[in-house]
């Protein structure tokens, strides 16, 4: 080969070597910004890798949850007589879980079930704040995933109250003594209540003060609820719990119907809630009671339907009006709840059941 012919050799490889550097560059120019973004630093690759699903387990994505809870009912003992709102408003327009049951007997331990998947024996006997865990909880797998939360307590008497409460009379709103010590679970969590992550009878959290709060007071037992509302200004999830009179606890005056005063308590306030302009198509209103009458006796073990069997209604544009077979507990409610708000991981017993999932479109 002649000097001339080797020249124009190295010229071409030269050449051919300029081509493939412009091609990769371009290519690097042309990548999404994904890709170019996938460093070790665990940039916006790895942030968008890491979104959350618009569904989990089957379950839509949350925006606002109202859980409001009745007290003592057997599913049985319902009819359009005693709760003419809850079953001829409510249930045509919701979604009514024909088979749910309760965890237990008494009432603390089905609260505190229904935010942490366990209960103890303590609180099989309403023994209120004596009962205090350090379990994880509902309240605060929400506070770890940026998300907000409220306990109204109706005419609750102070804020994260860990008191005896007030008295029930036919003249005032008021808590059954004792009543929000047993029927608040937020305030039996170490992480929640206690001002360092241990639970103290005296040195209460700042977030506990700010989020487990009296709804009302005494002329208005939901008078700040409601403003709340007006404003549009409510928590992602909103755990209401009426007074020992409205939530169907005892008979009270003028009423003495203890059916009829939670379903007037639902027909006051699921219209304020569903009009307020926090309200949206991916808000959820669930009306639960927390037990039966307890004819089956005390439940000694996990809880899985020991208390009974109870009205579960759900109400959403997200889900789907009329019946819903399935056998569900106060687990599977939880569980739903941390899929709806796209929470990691499930707490207590709920790791053992399946989501309410067949009720959404």
């Amino acid at each position: 080969m002649g000097p001339t012919s080797k020249l124009r050799e190295n010229l071409g490889s030269f050449l051919i070597s300029i081509a493939a550097a412009i091609s990769l560059s371009a290519l690097v120019v042309c990548l999404p910004a994904a890709a170019q973004n996938s460093s070790s630093d665990g940039s916006q690759a790895s942030r968008r890798t890491a979104a959350k699903p618009l569904t989990q387990e089957g379950v839509p994505r949350f925006g606002h949850v109202f859980l409001i809870i009745g007290e003592n009912t057997t599913y049985e003992h319902l009819d359009s007589t005693n709760a003419p709102y809850l079953m001829g408003t409510i249930r045509p327009k919701a979604a009514w879980l024909t088979q749910y049951y309760a965890a237990t007997h008494w009432s603390q331990a089905n609260y505190v079930a229904l935010v942490s998947g366990q209960f103890t024996p303590c609180e099989q006997k309403d023994r209120g704040v004596l009962c205090h865990q350090d379990v994880e909880n509902l309240f605060h797998q929400l506070d770890l995933a940026n998300l907000t939360w409220k306990t109204w307590l109706e005419g609750g008497s102070a804020k994260c109250d860990t008191g005896s409460g007030g008295t029930c009379t036919s003249e005032a709103a008021c808590p059954l003594t004792g009543f929000y010590t047993t029927g608040n679970p937020a305030i039996n969590f170490g992480n929640i209540e206690g001002a360092y992550g241990v639970w103290s009878a005296t040195d209460v959290s700042k977030e506990c003060l700010q989020n487990d709060v009296p709804a009302g007071d005494l002329q208005n037992p939901m008078g700040t609820f409601h403003e709340t509302l007006a404003k549009g200004e409510v928590a992602n999830f909103n755990f209401i719990i009426p007074n020992g009179c409205e939530d169907g606890e005892a008979n009270c005056d003028p009423i003495h119907n203890r059916y009829t005063q939670f379903d007037n308590f639902l027909a006051r306030e699921v219209p304020l809630i569903e009009q307020s302009p926090a309200f949206g198509p991916d808000d959820v209103i669930i009306v639960v009671y927390d037990e039966d009458e307890r004819a089956g006796g005390l439940a000694q073990k996990n809880g899985f339907g020991e208390g009974g069997h109870v009205v579960c209604a759900i109400l959403s544009g997200l889900a789907n009006p009329g019946d819903a077979s399935g056998i569900f507990y106060h687990y599977s409610l939880l569980r739903t709840l941390e899929d709806g708000f796209g929470l990691d991981g499930y707490v207590g017993n709920a790791n053992d059941v399946a989501p309410i999932n067949g009720i959404w479109h």
